[in-house]
């Protein structure tokens, strides 16, 4: 173990990183804050080739500290794995990769990280979580103990890897993606969420989410601070603290228009018709030209029932629903017989050792919801390409929706472009609703059209 206390002595660092791939934890000085609005503690550094730990601390206590400007001058032409990737990009530019990705990747859970807090970091935690920067405190001994128990987790899934190309494809777009619409944070009204959600997020007038895209299907939940961002009531005044940061500026939520059965369609090869979804399967349902309105919300439950419950016998003479029927069949054919499937986007695998409790049903749900996500996050990539000519920014992703904080100056073409880019051309129709906050919202799609 060595720690490195002058900015002299990190070419050691550098020269171990040239031996071959490593592993980094960067420890922040405060456990609760953002990393937007945190500082590194230190980095540890496990070189994998030469068997040698590194600490290069920044803001502990207990050594004397680097510059934090010199973490960006470390580089490898190897694999560099950093816990929690996400966070780190913040302060380091370099490529790397996501460390909870390559257990996430073979068991679809993170690293088992939970039993290797010290007792020294529980009682910390519990005595003084009310403080700020406290693991800038806690001895580095213990830190450095912490450290290595999680690097000992980390290499029994390292050894067992191997590295794809859906692997690689998979990391850069999920994680970066989600990164960027993380640090645009969302503006809020300062004292209305105050009285909403207390101090829990918040930091200069802005809220900021953490995705979690390690869930079994890939499908993230979105929580800090206690504010779950994935599931924010529309009627109890939450959606009102989140306005625009603009002078000219105003909230655009744009959603899919009957998301699901288009992407179904899409997966099974099946040609859908543009217009309305639930009409469409209304007129098949009811056996009929037109359709009344108690007709159509009965269609939208029918088929939602079809879809997350299974398809009955009595609906598989509609075509759609026959042919979705039998992919299901298919789907689990193969995952019985090969122990796995592949996601059909982005070619990610899920285990059957890996998934408990499984039926047809249930396994068509999971691959259509990773399936979902990798298709967003192909869309959100261009997305963001397209905002990085403009000021306005893409604040919150909702699974069928995307949140934007739109700057007027950037004009009506802006919105044209997002729009055109998110339905693939008219592949999956999006509504587009404007307001000065997230909850009051006027429907402006046909306005656009």
């Amino acid at each position: 173990m060595l720690i490195i206390e002058k900015d002299i002595e990190l070419r050691r660092v550098q020269e171990s990183l040239q031996s071959g791939d490593s592993f980094w934890i960067p420890i922040y000085s405060d456990p609760y804050k953002h990393y937007t609005n945190n500082s590194i503690s230190f980095v540890y550094i496990y070189s994998i080739a030469e068997d040698l730990d590194y600490i290069l601390p920044f803001h502990h206590k207990d050594c004397i500290n680097l510059n934090i400007d010199h973490l960006n001058d470390l580089t490898s032409p190897n694999d560099i794995y950093v816990l929690a990737k996400k966070r780190f990009a913040h302060f380091y530019a370099d490529n790397c990769y996501d460390a909870d990705l390559i257990a996430w990747w073979q068991t679809h859970k993170m690293l088992p990280l939970d039993e290797t807090n010290t007792s020294a970091h529980d009682i910390w935690n519990r005595w003084w979580h009310n403080e700020t920067n406290t693991h800038d405190w806690l001895p580095i001994t213990k830190h450095i103990e912490r450290c290595i128990s999680m690097r000992k987790k980390f290499m029994e899934f390292y050894n067992t890897f191997d590295k794809t190309l859906a692997f690689d494809a998979y990391e850069s777009l999920v994680i970066d993606n989600f990164y960027a619409i993380e640090r645009s944070g969302l503006q809020v009204d300062y004292t209305k969420f105050i009285n909403k959600f207390k101090a829990n997020g918040i930091h200069l007038d802005k809220a900021y989410t953490e995705y979690n895209i390690y869930t079994t299907t890939g499908r993230p939940s979105n929580k800090f601070g206690g504010v779950n961002y994935a599931a924010l009531n529309k009627e109890d005044g939450s959606r009102e603290v989140f306005v625009s940061r603009f002078k000219r500026g105003m909230l655009l939520d744009m959603d899919f228009d009957g998301y699901h059965p288009r992407l179904i369609a899409d997966i099974i090869g099946y040609d859908l018709p543009e217009g309305s979804i639930h009409e469409y399967f209304a007129k098949q349902y009811f056996g009929k030209k037109e359709i009344s309105a108690d007709e159509y919300e009965q269609s939208k439950k029918i088929t939602f029932r079809l879809l997350y419950g299974g398809i009955d016998k009595d609906f598989e003479k509609i075509p759609f629903f026959g042919k979705t029927k039998s992919y299901i069949k298919k789907l689990w054919s193969d995952f019985k017989k090969n122990g796995l499937v592949v996601t059909p986007y982005m070619n990610r695998p899920l285990y059957k050792a890996c998934l408990h409790d499984m039926n047809p049903n249930k396994l068509f749900n999971y691959l259509l919801q990773a399936s979902e996500t990798e298709n967003n996050l192909t869309m959100i990539n261009e997305v963001n390409g397209v905002l990085h000519q403009y000021n306005s920014e893409l604040i919150l992703y909702t699974y069928d929706s995307l949140l934007f904080d739109y700057d007027i100056n950037d004009g009506r073409e802006l919105i044209l472009k997002l729009q055109d880019v998110m339905s693939q051309s008219n592949k999956y129709p999006v509504k587009i609703k404007a307001g000065v906050n997230y909850h009051d919202m006027i429907d402006m799609t046909s306005r656009l059209s």
